[in-house]
């Protein structure tokens, strides 16, 4: 619970925006997938899944975790295009115009979030109003961007102030996908409309989510500003920060080499096996198998079904929970 609310915080830049959204057009938050595509059949029967704002997918995990992989599932459809793990970055294929409806398992620390390719989610550090609960608008942002496609999103920002008639502030950023290692290009327009409800200035945090490292560049109304770069294997985050810009100026990152991460499958298959409630023997056979025959291994995993005869010396007993086999499919098809 405590985690969940600390995302809330983290998420009042995007629920805020949403919020406005809501205002503006009468769209919810939430959304029925079968909103956004009525003519999929695949679409109805994902009851407990929901577009969260314009950027994100949501399906909740409303059964108890199996007890040998120590996940919980959640039966998910995602609509055609390219779609990544809101929090590892890890990338999912739908490339049929009907979609791809598929079981996805998550430990007891995750949820199953999406965002589609193209995607950019302002947040704010869990720092923002931490120590005196305030409701001003953050001084420091974090954008994260999810590669695959253009993207374009409109902060929206306003004092708290309100009258019969309210101007919002307003901030423009964009982001322009360029494939196969050519240069990628995000954009912050300087803010419009009601600029005195934000900071003066602010400091940037750019995380493009599922792509390798490269190097950057970082230019302020032109010109060239000091940036601090690093990477981060396990979620696949290229972040930039840019410290104590003016809210008025545009900023504009610029990514030399985009390419999509590799996918980590067999840290993905570590990470299952080591934590799930089964036989050593077995978690060493289908580890040795997968790390041999990839996608193919998948074949195997019914065989690796033993029971050890009479024989003193014979310990091979072996067991491949279906839950665990199922989460393993998972990561092995994803993408």
């Amino acid at each position: 619970m405590d985690d969940a609310l600390r995302l809330r915080h983290r998420m009042i830049p995007y629920l805020h925006t949403m919020n406005w959204r809501a205002s503006r057009t009468g769209l919810p938050l939430v959304e029925p997938m079968y909103w956004g595509s009525p003519d999929i059949d695949a679409a109805y029967h994902v009851p407990n899944e929901y577009m969260f704002g314009t950027e994100l997918l949501a399906a909740p995990i409303t059964e108890p975790m199996d007890k040998s992989s120590r996940r919980g599932k959640a039966d998910v459809w995602l609509p055609q295009g390219d779609w990544f793990d809101f929090f590892t970055g890890r990338r999912y294929s739908a490339s049929s115009p009907n979609g791809r409806r598929m079981t996805v398992w998550r430990p007891l620390d995750g949820i199953p979030v999406f965002a589609k390719a193209g995607g950019i989610v302002p947040m704010q550090p869990l720092s923002e109003g931490d120590s005196i609960n305030s409701v001003d608008n953050p001084q420091h942002l974090e954008i994260i961007v999810f590669p695959g496609a253009d993207g374009d999103f409109t902060l929206m920002e306003d004092s708290g102030h309100y009258s019969r008639q309210i101007t919002p502030a307003t901030t423009a950023i964009t982001y322009r996908w360029r494939k196969d290692g050519a240069t990628s290009a995000l954009t912050v327009s300087p803010a419009q409309g009601d600029v005195h409800a934000l900071p003066a200035r602010r400091t940037w945090d750019f995380l493009f989510r599922g792509i390798t490292d490269s190097d950057i560049s970082v230019q302020a109304d032109g010109a060239s500003v000091d940036s601090d770069r690093r990477y981060d294997a396990e979620t696949l985050t290229l972040q930039v920060t840019v410290a104590d810009v003016s809210t008025r100026s545009e900023i504009r990152v610029t990514i030399g080499d985009t390419t999509m991460a590799p996918d980590p499958r067999m840290e993905d298959v570590f990470d299952i096996l080591r934590h799930a409630e089964m036989r050593y023997l077995t978690k060493e056979q289908a580890y040795a198998a997968i790390a041999e025959n990839g996608i193919d291994a998948l074949a195997t995993m019914d065989s690796l079904e033993h029971v050890s005869g009479p024989d003193m010396e014979d310990c091979s007993d072996s067991h491949m929970p279906s839950a665990v086999r199922q989460a393993l499919t998972e990561v092995l098809l994803r993408s």
